[in-house]
């Protein structure tokens, strides 16, 4: 019986057992919250990454489609000093770094149109120097715009098919006046460069079909 008072007059003790798990500072999270948490990291590092790799692919398609397009406009001025013909090159290529290094001789062309065309864009640039070189555009013996000061960017025209269409030469910014010229819409996808000395036309006859 003294033992039992004893024992029940034993001071309890309020330490903390060390084998007891202590509260970190995310216990009063319940564990599905957490473990919802960590998921929506998860998920938004996840979601990061495939946003990295929609550009990455998106920049890869860009670049093959550009390589694409601009694969046509290669080329250098010892391709067309023979005819004055650039097999499938783009309007607003560059072939040569002054007109006196051209070598083009004075033609004329025929160029056939797709079937069905009535109409055509005409584009006409200096594919040399910009030096001040000047033409006039006539068509059908018509002037459709006179005085035109041709650059590396393409001037638009409108034309009708079929049509007969001059280009003379009015200034020589120096070095000779030399051009490129295309028509979209044509059987044959090409460039046609040519020299115009001042007073001389060269002549584009355009059919249908």
């Amino acid at each position: 019986m003294a033992n039992h008072e004893q024992n029940e007059q034993k001071p309890k003790s309020y330490a903390p057992n060390q084998y007891e798990p202590r509260q970190r500072e995310d216990d009063d999270v319940p564990l599905e919250v957490t473990g919802s948490s960590v998921n929506r990291k998860s998920s938004s590092k996840g979601k990061i990454s495939n946003k990295h790799r929609f550009w990455i692919g998106i920049t890869a398609l860009i670049t093959f489609g550009m390589g694409m397009y601009f694969q046509g406009s290669t080329g250098s001025i010892k391709d067309v000093q023979s005819n004055g013909i650039g097999k499938g090159m783009k309007a607003g290529i560059q072939l040569a770094a002054a007109d006196d290094s051209a070598g083009l001789e004075a033609r004329d062309f025929e160029i056939e149109m797709k079937k069905d065309t009535t109409t055509s864009r005409m584009l006409i640039w200096d594919f040399a120097a910009e030096d001040g070189d000047v033409v006039t555009v006539k068509v059908d013996g018509n002037i459709l715009q006179a005085n035109i000061n041709i650059m590396h960017n393409p001037v638009f025209l409108d034309i009708p098919i079929p049509s007969v269409v001059e280009i003379t030469g009015v200034k020589d910014g120096g070095g000779g006046i030399t051009y490129g010229v295309k028509f979209p819409g044509a059987v044959q996808n090409n460039a046609y460069f040519n020299a115009a000395p001042v007073g001389s036309s060269n002549v584009y006859t355009i059919t249908g079909q």
